[in-house]
């Protein structure tokens, strides 16, 4: 299937198109922002536009374009993670650099995404700048990130940036309506991303975070840690942390308000001196997964479990928990 064009990329529409109008395509473009704002949707379309052969492109209806939109388009190429990967690696991209040097099957262009090209390693990253320079043929590459800055610097500099900046808040609560059952509440958890809270509903994470908020309150109030951490084994420490992470950062944004009390029998600033070192170790965990690290899952899951739980009867003047596992 083709990607519909999300109403608040228009700018960026804009200068794509003049670049094909006045015969400037780039050859290497680098589409940078914020995770969930659809910059996948817009580099899958572009492909579909550059392939097709009408005046009118994408039509839809011509072999190219229902080649696009069955994912079987010979001169489309993707290289993404593959399964049971943290990382894209130096194999992928010489196979690309292999198909990129054949004959276009249909003539015109050929495109390539790299998503998330900040997940290529320092050696797959390195053997793409040369093509990535001088591409052979009519060889667009469209460059996906998040995280561009964990991009190598000679790599950003063969590319014209186009920014993606979160969408505007009308336009995405009125894309999500009969997507989404909240729209308004689920791009709030998405932080104003749209496409990411369509993804947060429909895999259950939004439910995930609705169990992990419980068990944050558990843990509060003086629950068993080791228990708790054998339930987070089923989601894995990335989104626990992630999960986490937002939890806590929301609770220390409520702490400000008296009236509220995010942690069970602790008031006033005591709040703050309570969540700010809960929300450290996970962000602990958080830059653990984002640096690849490998790690015993159950070991941090208890860690990070054990951690809240001392926090938690420390600040309210309990005896503490048990040894944190080593």
């Amino acid at each position: 299937m083709i990607p519909e064009r999300l109403p608040w990329h228009g700018p960026q529409w804009l200068r794509i198109e003049r670049s094909i109008r006045s015969g400037r395509m780039p050859h290497a473009i680098l589409l940078r922002g914020a995770r969930g704002n659809g910059k996948a949707m817009f580099a899958s379309r572009l492909a579909a536009e550059l392939l097709c052969g009408s005046n009118a492109p994408p039509c839809e209806t011509c072999e190219s374009c229902r080649l696009c939109a069955a994912g079987s388009h010979p001169d489309w190429i993707e290289v993404t993670l593959e399964p049971d990967r943290r990382e894209i690696v130096v194999e992928q991209i010489r196979d690309l650099v292999h198909s990129v040097g054949l004959t276009a099957r249909f003539g015109r262009y050929k495109v390539v995404i790299v998503n998330p090209a900040d997940l290529m390693n320092r050696h797959a990253a390195n053997t793409i700048l040369k093509t990535l320079e001088e591409p052979p043929g009519a060889t667009v590459f469209v460059l996906v990130s998040s995280n561009p800055a964990q991009l190598l610097a000679t790599v950003r500099s063969r590319c014209q940036m186009i920014d993606f900046p979160l969408a505007d808040p009308g336009l995405a609560v009125e894309w999500l309506h009969g997507k989404v059952p909240e729209p308004g509440a689920a791009l709030a958890l998405a932080h104003g991303a749209p496409v990411r809270a369509v993804e947060l509903w429909s895999s259950g994470l939004i439910e995930v975070r609705s169990r992990l908020d419980r068990d944050l309150d558990e843990l509060l109030g003086g629950g068993d840690p080791t228990a708790v951490a054998a339930r987070w084994k089923e989601f894995g420490r990335a989104t626990v942390a992630w999960w986490l992470t937002e939890i806590l950062a929301d609770r220390l944004r409520k702490s400000v308000n008296v009236s509220t009390n995010p942690v069970p029998g602790v008031r006033g600033p005591r709040q703050v001196s309570c969540l700010l070192p809960m929300l450290d170790r996970c962000l602990e965990v958080r830059s653990g997964v984002l640096g690849r690290t490998n790690a015993n899952e159950q070991l941090v899951l208890e860690r990070l479990a054990f951690g809240i739980a001392r926090e938690s009867a420390r600040s309210r003047g309990c005896r503490s928990v048990g040894s944190t596992p080593r």
